[in-house]
């Protein structure tokens, strides 16, 4: 039997099919002798459309996040009902001031397009003469899936047509069958067992009645939908996926350019909090909710062994919330092995600090907390089990430990007030240097969702929302059942509060990467440094005892009373118009966030956050450059010509106060070890005690080799940590291949004709990560931006022993003339006199785009 299995438009390029490769892996188990294809058409339709319509990396994100308006969907439906234009006048009206105009030209274009694309995919899939073929269905590939299994049946009869995923969970996979004559069978529910079960009664030619959760059609061919499965599956059945189609048809797409692959894994199925509190307006588990998690190890194993096979070290877990006992199993030991993972999870919000910094030292670098809202009436309202005081304290420690903060802030839930964003919107300004909402969203009602199943809470006379009616020539009964997305009368805050919220977070989004709020506490002092816009201030001490036992206090949510309690169990016996008198003046600096009665602080820890800011450039991330003309002058410790020196702050005025300086480090040639120890210290500014020369220096005499080298060692290091670093460079001769170092953070100055032309270019242009190098099993991972477009070098194979020997700088006479040609060549090692330095930095934090 041939099975091919077809991800459809508008699936992520990022990602493989988490489902299809689930299914060929089970299929590949159950019928060894079977041939399973899986086809990414995804990737196929991106390289297609991309020759003849030039379609951006942009633009192909924009239809796959814009399910809620049915843009996407709509693109594919002129394929669905073999006509270029159909009903363009309509879905114009529909989505007019939704959707940008540009948007809406270039979706005109791909919709009349749709219909070749089609075609010419189905002509590649029958080519191979399948038996079966499956499509994978989720939010926005519902159109193209119908397409192409429309012009499959009318093109060969014979060959079974199957649908599965999310869009077939309950009433809309029985709706699609009844709805469209074409599709054979429809798989409901969790697909491993029915459809390898599907797949034994095609094979034996026996009767499918009894599959539990399959739509299947009768000799009359009338449509039929057996009961779905009472439970849903165990952990112990949820199989590895299988990708090998989707990384071989990735490395020969256009896809390569534009995006980094990322394996994708579950370590859990369902939903811990929702079977207790099922958050009202959540309808992504579908039919089954249970909570069902791999055993640690079994998920540990799987993950770093994908890793290996694949030699991708980006992980996207798919999970709905991490297993919290993961924290005491999978956490500790993914921390240990030796690979610079770059992991995603989806968390609960109520972390605390401690926990965060765990998940970044295992490789989970992104989050999505569910945050939502930061009012905790609202929030109540979500039954999301959290306060907005918790939702701050989340963003202040994520920011503290350089975690990736993913969120959208959510309104139009019935029974709000105005008063619950107004009170949070005018706190805005002392949360500007945490991580913004990516955008403000009405809430839309969700199948499966309580507010839709349940209208008493608010609710009622719902509608499939407008864009199905639009894209699929169907009856409203059926379009009922088919539906994911509902309409219903606008509940919650009016249309002018809304634009008030939509204005005020896209200030903060501004803001963002210009501003920035820390503390070092010093134990006798608490140094803070402030550079947000909305408020002058740049740097005070706490020093105090009371009022730094207050502010410790206050990492925590509590309120006056329990503060003034706490206070007086700590020996500080304070009036109580002292500490009201002392939280106004902290409320006026921007340094609490307040909300429903709770008090809690903002301000992170210091780690040089500003430095992992990047904005968008012409599609390109760099960093704001006012973060980096930020005057570096000699400071007051005049140091020694031999040794680093070193600060707990990178801000030049933060630094000028006592405790901040730490002091003086051996400036000597283990700087990958000297770095990582100064960061575990608590360091985040170095100063170098030289310049560095390369060639000869500004009277004509050779530097030297090392020397040369200890300071770009120290330099790459640093900048690798996310510390700034005070040094000054002399490219000599080499001025013109300044590039091959615009990696390194942007020294003070530059030495020669054109230094202070190349000094600019340098900085308007630098952003961590630039170039840098992960660890895998087996292989070294660079990335490389350094010449405007993306490169991925896989280096496999590598041994061990001479990269760390290039790290600190190795002799020329250590390695083969075949070595040294293939490094320099690939511009990744750089040969200084008669040493080899390797230029990327080794990257330990990632930066968060806004």
């Amino acid at each position: 039997m041939h099975i091919t299995l077809v991800n459809m438009p508008w699936a992520s390029i990022d990602f493989p099919s988490l489902a299809l490769g689930i299914l060929k892996r089970r299929v590949a188990d159950e019928f060894p002798d079977s041939r399973v294809d899986v086809v990414n058409a995804n990737l196929d339709y991106l390289d297609w459309i991309t020759e003849r319509a030039g379609l951006t990396r942009e633009e192909y994100n924009f239809c796959w996040d814009s399910y809620f308006t049915g843009y996407s969907e709509w693109i594919f439906s002129s394929a669905l009902y073999d006509d270029p234009h159909w009903r363009n006048a309509e879905f114009a009206d529909l989505v007019a001031g939704a959707v940008p105009g540009d948007m809406l030209n270039k979706g005109r274009e791909l919709h009349a397009l749709a219909p070749e694309y089609i075609a010419s995919l189905v002509r590649r899939i029958l080519a191979d003469r399948p038996d079966v073929v499956g499509f994978s269905t989720t939010f926005a590939q519902n159109s193209a899936v119908l397409a192409a299994a429309r012009l499959i049946k009318k093109t060969a009869p014979e060959v079974h047509v199957v649908l599965g995923g999310g869009n077939c969970d309950g009433p809309q996979g029985a709706a699609l069958h009844r709805g469209f004559p074409f599709v054979d069978y429809v798989n409901r529910g969790e697909g491993e067992v029915s459809f390898t079960r599907l797949l034994a009664c095609l094979r034996d030619e026996s009767d499918p009645a009894d599959i539990p959760g399959l739509c299947w059609r009768d000799a009359e061919g009338t449509s039929h939908a057996n009961a779905m499965r009472a439970a849903p599956l165990p952990a112990s059945a949820l199989v590895t996926p299988d990708y090998t189609d989707y990384f071989e048809q990735h490395a020969a797409s256009r896809a390569r350019a534009m995006a980094e692959p990322h394996i994708v894994l579950e370590s859990s199925r369902g939903c811990w909090w929702g079977q207790k509190h099922h958050c009202t307006f959540c309808g992504l588990n579908g039919s089954f909710m249970e909570f069902r998690s791999k055993s640690p190890d079994r998920f540990v194993d799987e993950l770093l062994a994908m890793t290996e096979r694949h030699q991708v070290l980006n992980v996207a877990v798919a999970d709905n919330i991490l297993d919290m006992t993961y924290l005491r199993s999978v956490v500790p030991r993914l921390a240990e092995a030796e690979c610079d993972l770059r992991i995603s999870y989806e968390i609960k919000s109520n972390m605390r600090r401690e926990q965060l910094a765990s998940l970044v030292a295992a490789g989970i670098h992104y989050v999505q907390p569910g945050i939502e809202s930061l009012s905790g009436r609202v929030l109540k309202l979500m039954d999301k089990g959290v306060t907005g005081c918790q939702n701050v304290r989340m963003l202040r420690d994520a920011e503290s430990v350089s975690l990736g903060v993913v969120w959208n802030y959510l309104f139009g839930f019935p029974a709000e007030t105005e008063d619950d964003y107004d009170s949070v919107i005018d706190q805005f300004p002392a949360v500007h240097h945490l991580a913004p909402p990516n955008g403000v969203t009405r809430i839309a009602i969700e199948r499966f969702s309580p507010y839709f199943n349940r209208p008493e809470l608010g609710f009622g006379d719902l509608e499939p929302a407008a864009h199905y009616a639009v894209i699929y020539d169907l009856p409203e009964s059926e379009l009922r059942d088919m539906a994911y997305v509902f309409d219903a009368a606008h509940q919650g805050i009016s249309t002018t509060h809304a634009e008030r919220l939509e204005k005020a977070v896209e200030t903060w989004r501004h803001e963002f990467p210009r501003g920035r709020l820390t503390q070092c506490d010093l134990t006798d002092s608490i140094v803070l440094t402030n550079t947000r816009p909305g408020f002058a201030w740049r740097t005070l001490s706490i020093d105090e005892p009371w009022e730094m036992a207050a502010f410790r206090l206050l990492e925590q949510p509590c309120t006056s009373d329990v503060l003034a309690k706490k206070l007086r169990e700590a020996d500080h016996d304070i009036a109580a118009e002292d500490l009201s008198a002392l939280l106004a003046r902290w409320r006026t600096l921007g340094l609490l966030f307040e909300d429903g009665g709770q008090t809690v602080h903002v301000v992170p820890y210091a780690a040089n956050q500003d430095l992992m800011r990047w904005v968008t450039r012409d599609s390109s991330p760099a960093l704001v450059p006012a973060l980096l003309h930020e005057p570096v002058g000699r400071t007051p410790e005049a140091g020694t010509a031999t040794a680093l020196r070193c600060w707990r702050e990178r801000d030049e005025e933060t630094r000028a106060r006592d405790g901040i300086y730490l002091g003086e480090e051996e400036y000597g040639d283990t700087a990958v070890r000297t770095v990582s120890d100064l960061v575990a210290r608590g360091t985040r500014h170095v100063a170098l005690p030289k310049p560095v020369i390369l060639g000869h220096d500004e009277h004509g005499d050779p530097g030297s080799d090392r020397e040369a080298v200890r300071g770009l060692t120290h330099v790459r290091e640093s900048t690798g940590h996310g510390l700034s670093v005070d040094w000054e460079l002399d490219l000599g001769t080499e001025v013109g291949r300044w590039r091959l170092f615009s990696h390194l953070y942007p020294p003070r100055s530059v030495a020669g004709p054109d230094g202070d032309a190349v000094l600019d270019q340098w900085r308007a242009t630098f952003h961590m990560n630039k170039c840098g190098y992960r660890r895998g099993t087996g292989f070294v991972e660079v990335t490389d931006l350094r010449h405007g477009t993306q490169r991925r070098v896989l280096m496999r194979k590598v041994h061990k022993g001479k990269l760390a020997s290039l790290l600190d700088g190795a002799p020329v006479s250590d390695f083969r003339p075949q070595e040294i040609e293939a490094f320099l060549k690939s511009g990744l090692v750089h040969q200084v006199g008669s040493l080899l330095w390797w230029l990327p930095s080794r990257i330990s934090r990632w930066p968060v785009v806004s």
